[in-house]
């Protein structure tokens, strides 16, 4: 009788914690989302902007990002290619990796590195609950 008390004790226990556990693929809807990244008036071609979520303190909130294209233009991703990001507002920081094809030194961000900060770089963005075109983020340096 005991032993029965402390399985049926243990089978509501875990019941009630599967819920608890389900944290996997709680993915956000997103929204195809376009934009172009200009540097000094021209295509900052393979820079990569990065949104980050206004008021979600959590270093796991869900980042969409994208690459920019020899056009300037760029698609953001959260979860699979070109899929967009959730509605909200974010701020935007951009990186500009690229080796110095004269040497043999490591790529190096060619924007300041305030641009790279999300509370620095003055870049902001809001994804609405449709397809958003953004307006052009233009750098100078």
């Amino acid at each position: 009788m005991v032993t029965r008390r402390i399985g049926t004790a243990f089978v509501i226990g875990m019941a009630l914690l599967l819920p608890a556990c389900d944290s996997g693929d709680a993915r956000k809807p997103t929204f195809p989302v376009t934009g172009k990244l200009v540097i000094n008036g021209k295509a900052a071609e393979h820079a990569t902007v990065i949104f980050h979520p206004v008021g979600d303190a959590d270093p796991n909130a869900v980042r969409p990002r994208g690459k920019v294209n020899a056009d300037g233009s760029f698609k953001l991703t959260t979860y699979d290619g070109d899929d967009g990001a959730p509605a909200g507002k974010y701020r935007v920081t951009a990186e500009w990796w690229l080796a110095d094809r004269k040497s043999d030194a490591p790529p190096s961000n060619r924007l300041p590195p305030k641009f790279a900060n999300a509370d620095q770089s003055g870049l902001t963005a809001e994804v609405r609950s449709e397809p958003t075109t953004l307006e052009t983020f233009a750098i100078k340096r």
